[in-house]
C-alpha cells in the first residue's frame, strides 16, 4: 500500500539539499552529519575573522632601532680659516661658465655666508675645502632613428679636508639636475640648475658645522 508522502528518493534529494528536512530521515546519522557541518561552517568563520584581524599584525613592519648620529670632527667646528680648493674634475664649457665656474661660484657663496675667514694658501688655514665638477656616464639609450644618446650624472663634490693632516674629514656631492621645460632655454635651466646645486652645498655645510662635534671627554672614552 502506497502513502500520499514523499519517496524515499524524494526524501533522500530534500535531505540533501535542504538540512532542515534531514532530521526526518535516519534520526542520529542525519543529526550526526548536520552537527558536524554547522561546527565545520563555524570553525571557517571564526578561522576567517581571525585572519582579518590578523592582517594588521602582519602587515605593519618592526619599526627599526634609529641609530644616533656620530659625533662631527671638531675640526670641522672649531675651524677659522679655510682654504677652497679647485680640484680637477670635469671642465664646464665657455657656454656655461667655462672651467673656473665652480671654483668662482663656491667661493662666492663661502663668501657671502661669512662663517669662515677665506685664506689665500693652505698653509695659513685650519681646513681645505676641495671643490669640483664632475661628469659621468650614467647610462646609454636611443632608437634605430635617433641613433646612439649618452645620459651623463652631473655633481658637485664638496671634500673636506685637515689643513695640518691632510686627512679627509667630511664630503658632500649635490647633482646638477637641470629642469628643462617646454618654451625655456637648456642653456638657462643648467645655470639654475650648477647655481641651487652650488647653494646647497652651502646650507649641507651650515648644516654641519651646527652639529655636536666630537670633544675631548668623547676622545678619552
Amino acid at each position: 500500500m502506497q502513502s500520499g508522502g514523499p519517496k524515499d528518493t524524494d526524501l533522500n534529494m530534500m535531505a540533501r539539499d535542504l538540512p532542515q528536512f534531514q532530521l526526518a530521515l535516519d534520526g542520529e546519522s542525519v543529526l550526526t552529519i548536520v552537527r558536524l557541518r554547522i561546527a565545520k561552517r563555524g570553525i571557517l568563520h571564526v578561522l576567517f575573522v581571525i585572519g582579518l584581524l590578523s592582517l594588521p599584525l602582519f602587515s605593519a613592519e618592526k619599526p627599526k632601532d634609529t641609530v644616533p648620529p656620530a659625533p662631527v670632527p671638531s675640526p670641522i667646528t672649531a675651524a677659522r680659516k679655510v682654504f677652497i680648493s679647485n680640484t680637477p674634475g670635469t671642465s664646464l664649457p665657455a657656454s656655461f661658465g667655462g672651467p673656473d665656474r665652480t671654483y668662482n661660484e663656491f667661493y662666492a657663496a663661502m663668501k657671502g655666508w661669512g662663517h669662515y675667514e677665506l685664506v689665500a694658501a693652505p698653509s695659513d688655514a685650519d681646513l681645505i675645502l676641495e671643490i669640483s665638477f664632475n661628469s659621468s656616464l650614467s647610462s646609454v639609450g636611443g632608437t634605430s632613428t635617433s641613433g646612439p644618446i649618452s645620459y651623463n650624472y652631473t655633481e658637485l663634490r664638496l671634500v673636506i679636508l685637515d689643513a695640518k693632516m691632510r686627512v679627509p674629514l667630511w664630503w658632500f656631492n649635490e647633482a646638477v639636475n637641470p629642469k628643462i621645460s617646454f618654451g625655456h632655454r637648456p642653456e638657462m635651466a643648467v645655470d639654475t640648475a650648477f647655481s641651487r646645486a652650488t647653494a646647497t652645498l652651502v646650507d649641507d655645510l651650515k648644516k654641519l658645522v651646527s652639529e655636536p662635534a666630537v670633544g675631548a671627554s668623547d676622545t678619552s672614552k
